[in-house]
């Protein structure tokens, strides 16, 4: 592995197809890897390539493994308040994480870089991971949870602000409360965050250089890093810290990035009286002609493709009609799409949302969504009046290298807007502001040049709350109570998190799924089976959730990280950020494809549209009277003896074997829905799956095979829960074999951290216990049927997750019982040998290995245990727990301990899901 400074400008031409980079990418990498540290401020105008802080961050830590001295943060948080560049951001680490993981075995940059970040995470024993871990966290889609059994490697992660605020805040939005300690541990240490448009998320950049201070200021400081946070500006502040960006005498060196700033970008107003653009009535008739005319004006001056960028959905699906009736090409792009919809007109399906374009398409018509970050290089633009760095960033998508005489169009009002005003989600007073700078930008031959505007900034958005709020230690105390149901939660985040006190809008997702069981019971069991992907999910703000769920139809099905299982949809439900609704494709709930509430029309079902499938899964979509239709009833039937669906049990072993051995006939691309390493492993190899079949009654009253979901077991890590008694082996493992294989991986990831010799023992001996309380006879029993073994155990062979519920309900263990409760109990006459301060550190990090007992467990020393002792009544009865959780925040911090629960789950979970 031989990877060096020097290989930098290759390895960008490799992920960024042969463009090497420009002077301030070089300055910015090199200045991490001179310093350990990110700059406060990225100064970077819009089309001078922030994006490639992805490359410049695992170039960085890639370096770092080979050997560079200076030590830089595992984890880049990108966090922006657009789901479109949020996406793009993703899509951009995706592929360079795939390319990484191709270029294995070569001799090329991007091998060696690859080999490099794949040192990081010694000890993993899991071919199939690659160099690079990606996560998207945005509202109404699937959280990713991957990243959080990967402390060691190098990471990615692309969020909206709430998104990645609520987690760094211990309360995660869409994730489940055990989760909450672990996100919070690993976004406050070793990770960079880099803030776009950060003066749109001034509280979020304030709280979350708070967190900074409160964990650097623990008594006992970690030795990881703690979190950095970098503002990208297109202007620089002198008050702002340490810059690194473009400069003026890059323009004379760089050919391209001068092409691309200094470009002229004429700028035209276009008064309209009836402006702002209503939701209906004859004024929005003409508001929406007065649109479409300057679009298909600009399309005959300047070519394909026009940009028309408009403030609200509603606006733009008229909008987009109206043009279609013109018979101009035309496509939507709005934040309530699905990825899968937006994915279409993406490379390799299509070039429109690419720097080539897609000259076939006459105007492409968007809400704000692309006005960040999304690599467009329109022929022009109509845009209606936003504020000015709204106008700044869409203007920054026309005329994107600088090679085009172009145009932009901004529809403003013909008179001085009324108080109250409002467009969209602007405000009156920024609308103001913006029309009169671009009074004065019309007057200048450079208009929008993203160059020009340095000195002519666009205004900058009123604050829209009297202060910003500083973040306190109580506070943070208060926060950490995760496994307790606070008065004060997550509904008040918006204090440290959102630049407005006005009411929040979060995000729901809604998913639509084709013939969904009228019988609950089905439905519940087939969106288990079969929960939403990121790709069929329609993002949509709680608000417009309230109107949506009036117009939906019984049965609709809810999915709420934390809930045991999806269930019906309560008029009494209130709407939580991460929910999602899973509605039946015959709901009239859309307008040209977009999620309304006023719409009629339907969309399809998209779950076997699917190209890069979810591992551990294998869901055909069966085609009535086809011949794979009529061969799978075969198949079923000769397994089961009886095809009849009421009392059809097939062997699950049985039915995957056949799969494999069949699949050329049974699975042609277009019915499979997600194709996966269980069809790839040899058909005489045993599977270890679990089936589903989701019959309907057609139109004629017959029954018809609709899906076979076949689910690789040995994927079953990915629940939390499951994965504490459960092993992917056919085997089970013994309580002693565990422990010590996750005392091991604990050393192993603490020292590879760099850790204190002190720290690295305590997470070790944590591991070696933190599963003690498996031992009880009780939890043995829920772990397998009949006589105990000799030696206990700590995870089953038992294959079915009904079989584990049924067993864990019949062992005589209460309710929301935790063994990790009482491994505290069992561990603690071990660690008496210890000083106070890591006897109480390692007996926390025990207790809380699962996300539990912060700061309490809800049963007390004989509803613990039997015969209860000593040590249990001092713990829990009589507030030693309690003591010992404020003690170790006070020397370790809030966000440390945190971190070093993260360090020990994720060490637990790497173990788990190799059979250990």
């Amino acid at each position: 592995m031989s990877l060096d400074r020097a290989d930098f400008g290759a390895f960008f031409a490799a992920v960024r197809g042969g463009h090497r980079p420009f002077r301030w990418q070089e300055r910015l990498l090199d200045h991490i890897l001179r310093t350990g540290r990110w700059p406060d401020q990225l100064v970077a105008p819009t089309g001078a390539g922030k994006t490639s802080v992805i490359d410049v961050h695992l170039f960085a830590v890639a370096l770092m493994a080979c050997g560079h001295p200076v030590r830089v943060p595992r984890r880049l948080a990108l966090v922006v308040d657009r789901r479109a560049l949020v996406d793009d951001q993703h899509e951009h680490a995706t592929s360079v994480a795939q390319r990484l993981a191709e270029a294995r075995g070569s001799r090329t940059v991007l091998a060696r870089t690859a080999d490099a970040l794949d040192s990081l995470r010694a000890g993993r024993k899991d071919p199939a991971a690659g160099p690079l871990s990606t996560a998207l966290l945005r509202g109404g889609a699937p959280p990713s949870r991957e990243w959080l059994d990967e402390p060691l490697g190098c990471a990615v992660l692309c969020a909206t602000p709430d998104m990645w605020g609520s987690r760094l805040l211990l309360s995660g939005y869409g994730s489940r409360a055990q989760a909450w300690p672990r996100e919070a541990g690993l976004l406050a240490y070793d990770t960079v965050a880099v803030v776009d448009e950060a003066h749109l998320s001034q509280q979020l950049v304030t709280t979350a250089r708070r967190v900074t201070e409160l964990a650097a200021a623990a008594e006992e400081p970690l030795g990881a890093p703690v979190l950095q946070v970098v503002e990208t500006t297109a202007t620089p502040r002198a008050d702002a810290g340490v810059a690194v960006g473009v400069e003026q005498d890059d323009l004379d060196v760089d050919e391209a990035l001068r092409q691309r700033l200094t470009a002229p970008k004429p700028v035209t107003l276009l008064p309209l009286a009836s402006w702002p653009i209503p939701h209906g009535g004859p004024a929005r008739k003409v508001g929406v002609t007065a649109l479409a005319d300057e679009a298909v004006r600009l399309r005959e001056a300047y070519g394909p493709t026009v940009g028309c960028f408009v403030n609200s959905v509603a606006v733009a699906a008229a909008v987009a009609g109206e043009l279609r009736a013109r018979g101009m090409a035309t496509e939507l792009i709005c934040g309530r799409l699905r990825p899968y919809d937006v994915a279409r007109l993406r490379p390799p399906k299509s070039t429109l949302l690419s720097i080539a374009g897609d000259p076939a398409v006459d105007v492409l018509v968007s809400t704000q969504s692309l006005e960040v970050g999304i690599d467009l290089d329109l022929a022009a633009a109509v845009t209606e009046l936003a504020p000015g760095g709204a106008i700044a960033q869409r203007a920054g998508r026309v005329n994107r290298l600088g090679r085009r005489t172009t145009e932009v169009t901004v529809v403003v009002p013909a008179a001085d807007l009324p108080a109250g005003t409002q467009s969209g989600p602007y405000q009156r007073d920024d609308l103001a502001a913006a029309r009169t700078w671009l009074e004065r930008q019309s007057a200048d031959l450079a208009g929008l040049a993203p160059w020009a505007l340095r000195e002519h900034r666009p205004p900058v958005p009123a604050l829209r709350r009297d202060l910003l709020q500083r973040l306190e230690l109580a506070q943070t105390w208060h926060l950490a109570r995760t496994s307790d149901d606070l008065a004060a939660g997550q509904d008040d985040l918006e204090l440290w998190l959102s630049d407005s006190l006005d009411e929040p809008d979060h995000e729901i997702g809604v998913v639509v799924r084709r013939t969904l069981p009228a019988d609950e019971s089905d439905a519940v069991r087939l969106i288990e089976k079969l929960p939403p992907r990121q790709y069929e999910v329609f993002p949509v703000s709680i608000r417009q959730g309230a109107k949506i769920r009036e117009r939906l139809k019984p049965g609709s099905m809810l999915v709420r990280p934390g809930d045991e299982a999806p269930r019906p949809l309560a008029d009494g439900d209130r709407l939580r950020p991460g929910d999602q609704l899973v509605i039946d494709d015959t709901t009239e709930l859309f307008t040209a494809g977009v999620v309304d509430p006023d719409g009629n029309e339907r969309v399809n079902d998209v779950l076997d549209a699917l190209d890069e499938p979810k591992p551990g899964e294998v869901v055909l979509r069966i085609e009535r009277d086809t011949a794979a239709h009529r061969r799978l009833l075969d198949a079923v039937a000769a397994v089961s003896e009886l095809a009849e669906p009421d009392v059809v049990e097939p062997d699950p072993l049985e039915i995957a074997r056949l799969l494999r051995v069949h699949r050329e006939e049974l699975s042609p691309r277009p019915m499979v829905v997600a194709a996966a390493g269980l069809l790839d492993r040899p058909a005489d190899e045993p599977a270890e799956a679990e089936v589903t079949l989701h019959w309907q009654e057609s139109d004629d009253g017959e029954l018809e095979l609709v899906r076979l979901i076949v689910v690789d077991l040995r994927k079953a890590f990915a629940d939390a829960e499951l994965r504490q008694a459960w092993t992917p082996r056919r085997r089970p493992v013994t309580l002693r074999r565990h422990a010590e294989a996750v005392a091991e991986r604990a050393k192993t990831v603490a020292s590879r951290l760099g850790l204190a010799v002190e720290m690295v023992e305590a997470l070790r001996l944590a591991g070696l216990h933190h599963d003690d309380g498996k031992a009880d006879d009780r939890f043995q029993r829920s772990l397998r049927p009949g006589p105990a073994l000799v030696e206990p155990l700590a995870k089953s062979g038992v294959r079915d997750t009904r079989t584990i519920r049924r067993l864990r309900t019949a062992s005589g263990l209460p309710t929301d019982w935790r063994h990790e409760q009482l491994s505290v109990v069992r561990a603690w006459p071990a660690l008496s040998t210890l000083d106070d301060r890591w006897r109480e550190l390692v007996s926390r990090l025990i207790g809380t290995s699962h996300g539990h007992g912060r700061h309490g467990f809800p049963h007390t020393s004989e509803q613990l245990i039997d015969k209860a002792g000593e040590i249990a009544a001092t713990l829990f009865d009589e507030g030693l727990w309690d003591e010992l959780i404020e003690r170790t925040h006070v020397r370790w911090g809030v966000w440390g301990c945190a971190y070093l629960e993260a360090l020990l789950r994720a060490a637990d979970g790497q173990v788990s899901a190799e059979g250990s």
